[in-house]
């Protein structure tokens, strides 16, 4: 079932059911692409109407950071897991039906992504990394010959590293005219899978803490970020629980989740 986390669709669903529904429609060669959901992408989600008919357009959200797991469990009584995108990755990649599968990343810096696949490859010796490419498409050239060198490579799984709305824009132009049949959308974990920056340890992310990991490591780049999307995802929670406590619960009507 899918449903609305203070305007923001997203998927009530457990990391096994996701990858039974992932692996059988792979297996019937059913398109889909996967992003999940914190507060910068809530924040994206609620103020921009493009971001959002963008983001409306995944088959499988998930909840990615534990504010909107706690928002969705205590305004709306619907107890979302919480699957952030990296361990929904690895899960599909550790996951024995992935032995075969092709992968192809798309995103980061010149150079982040063939390091990524060759650490990737490294980690999932199953599967097979295929081909990689910045996430630098400003130029019509650029995005043709990263679209073309998808083309080439037949890659089965396609791995994105350029964050909202550039994964959701790019996926809505193009995911029809690849071979792929599973995209996921990782944002800036290309960095992590490059081993160019590093998660925050497992009790940080079990607690919810893994945002302060990210803001003591990268202050100039996420400060102002943090302070503008928590407080208008504070200022939400507060006005929603002040001006209709006991009734928020709501279904989303759009597309089924998994």
């Amino acid at each position: 079932m899918r449903v609305k986390v203070l305007g923001c669709p997203v998927d009530d669903v457990d990391m096994n059911d996701l990858l039974d529904h992932v692996h059988h429609h792979m297996e019937q060669g059913i398109k889909q692409w996967y992003t999940s959901i914190n507060v910068a992408n809530w924040y994206a989600y609620t103020h921009f109407p493009e971001i959002a008919t963008l983001i409306d357009e995944a088959p499988l959200i998930t909840a990615d950071g534990w504010p909107i797991a706690w928002a969705s469990r205590v305004i709306h009584h619907v107890p979302l897991p919480r699957i952030p995108a990296m361990n929904f990755l690895d899960a599909l990649l550790t996951n024995r039906q992935a032995k075969g599968q092709r992968i192809f990343l798309l995103g980061g810096q010149p150079g982040t992504a063939e390091q990524a696949g060759i650490r990737l490859q490294a980690k999932y010796p199953h599967v097979s990394v295929v081909g990689a490419f910045h996430g630098f498409l400003n130029q019509p050239e650029v995005e043709l010959e990263a679209l073309n060198a998808i083309v080439q490579a037949r890659p089965s799984i396609l791995i994105l590293g350029m964050g909202t709305p550039h994964e959701q824009k790019w996926l809505s132009l193009y995911f029809s005219r690849i071979p792929a049949v599973m995209a996921v959308g990782i944002g800036g974990g290309i960095d992590i899978l490059a081993g160019i920056k590093k998660r925050a340890p497992g009790w940080m992310q079990k607690s919810g803490l893994e945002w302060l990991y990210r803001l003591v490591h990268e202050p100039g780049r996420l400060s102002r970020r943090y302070v503008k999307t928590s407080w208008s995802f504070a200022w939400q929670v507060l006005r929603v629980m002040w001006t209709w406590p006991g009734d928020h619960i709501g279904s989303y009507s759009g597309k089924k989740g998994a």
